[in-house]
C-alpha cells in the first residue's frame, strides 16, 4: 500500500527517466556520420540503462490498477523494454560502432538499422498501450485530480511512438511522459492519504 510518506518519493522515481531522457535528447545526433558516431554509440550505451527505467516506471504505476488491468499491462510494459531495448542496442550500440569501423554510414548496415527500427515500433506502442491503461485506471479511481497527468502521459506516449528522444519532438514527449507520470502519481497519493486519513478519524 502507497502511504502519504511514499508518495512524494515514487512521484520524483517515476517522474525521473523522462526528464533525463529529455536531457540526454537534447545531445542526440540528428545524422550518423563520422562525426557523430562515437557519440551516437557511447549515448546508446547510456539509454540502455534508462530506457528500461520508463518500463519500471509503469510498472510502479500499474500497482494500483486492479488486476485484469495490471497483468496485461505490465505485459505490455515489459514488451516494451525488450522491443525498444533491442532498437538501442541494434541501430543505436550498434549503427554507432558500425559507423566508426566503416567511417561513417554504408549500405552494409541498413540491415540493423531496419530490423531495429521495427522491433522498436512494437516498443513504443507497447509503451503507449500500457500507458493507456495507468490513464484509463487513474481517471476512473481519481477521476478529476487524475486529468492533468493523464493528459500529459498520453500526449507523452503518442508523441513517443514516432519520434525516439530527438530534439524538438521527442524531447517534449520526454517531458511530457515525466509530467503525467508523476501527475497521475501524485494524484493517487493524495486520494489515498484521504481514504486514509478518514479511515482513522
Amino acid at each position: 500500500m502507497i502511504t502519504a510518506n511514499f508518495g512524494p518519493v515514487r512521484t520524483l522515481l517515476v517522474a525521473l527517466p523522462g526528464l533525463v531522457l529529455a536531457g540526454i535528447g537534447l545531445t542526440h545526433p540528428h545524422h550518423l556520420d563520422a562525426s557523430t558516431a562515437h557519440w551516437w554509440r557511447d549515448m546508446h550505451v547510456i539509454l540502455a540503462v534508462i530506457f528500461p527505467l520508463l518500463g519500471a516506471a509503469q510498472w510502479v504505476l500499474l500497482a494500483d490498477t486492479p488486476k485484469y488491468v495490471r497483468y496485461p499491462a505490465r505485459a505490455a510494459a515489459f514488451g516494451y523494454v525488450v522491443f525498444y531495448g533491442a532498437l538501442d542496442a541494434l541501430a543505436g550500440i550498434g549503427g554507432g560502432a558500425l559507423a566508426i569501423a566503416n567511417g561513417g554510414r554504408s549500405p552494409s548496415d541498413a540491415p540493423i538499422f531496419k530490423i531495429g527500427n521495427q522491433l522498436g515500433t512494437v516498443g513504443a506502442w507497447c509503451f503507449f498501450a500500457a500507458s493507456l491503461a495507468i490513464v484509463v485506471c487513474a481517471l476512473l479511481q481519481d477521476r478529476l485530480k487524475a486529468i492533468p497527468g493523464a493528459v500529459f502521459l498520453t500526449l507523452g506516449s503518442y508523441l513517443f511512438l514516432s519520434s525516439h528522444i530527438y530534439w524538438p519532438k521527442g524531447v517534449l514527449a520526454c517531458v511530457c511522459i515525466a509530467v503525467g507520470m508523476a501527475g497521475i502519481s501524485y494524484a493517487s497519493a493524495s486520494g489515498r492519504s484521504v481514504i486514509e486519513g478518514s479511515t482513522r478519524t
